[in-house]
């Protein structure tokens, strides 16, 4: 998974990186594929990151920025460890859902939730460490030679 397959498909500011996942204080960290995303409100994990015991069942709908409506079915019966910069873990109950190419989907609420956490313009920043957003990326795209044609012609008329 590189960062342009990303890039090509996603409308959304974010940061791709490897993440540790901690299920407690004492527990070895488990290494996965992290989106973080600025525009989502909740963090979402593949249901495979975690053991089958750690997960209750729940109902949860969302609807996308493209207007789909999504319906999540798992939450972490207990808050789960979040490693999001060196040294700061973060730790909160997640959804479990399947993500296409990605283990973790980081959302707002793990932002909100790290006290000392700066989101700028570029990227995120903690304690003098910064990771790069990606970039916006847009399906749509403006054209502006015809518009500039069409002005111009308008404005000789009127002249």
């Amino acid at each position: 998974m590189d960062a342009a397959s990303i890039e090509d498909g996603e409308d959304l500011e974010s940061v791709l990186e490897e993440q540790e996942i901690k299920t407690s204080i004492y527990d070895k960290p488990t290494k996965a594929v992290a989106l973080l995303d600025t525009g989502s409100c909740a963090t979402v994990l593949r249901p495979h990151v975690l053991p089958k015991e750690m997960w209750a069942p729940i109902s949860k709908t969302f609807t996308a920025a493209n207007s789909e409506v999504f319906t999540i079915n798992l939450i972490s019966k207990q808050p789960i460890g979040l490693e999001i910069f060196a040294g700061q873990i973060t730790w909160l109950r997640v959804l479990g859902s399947y993500l296409p190419d990605k283990d973790v989907l980081f959302g707002f609420d793990a932002f909100f939730r790290t006290h000392g956490l700066h989101i700028k313009p570029t990227g995120l920043t903690y304690k003098g460490q910064f990771l790069p957003f990606l970039g916006m990326q847009s399906g749509n795209s403006v054209v502006l030679s015809p518009f500039r044609e069409i002005i111009s012609q308008n404005v000789k008329h009127i002249l």
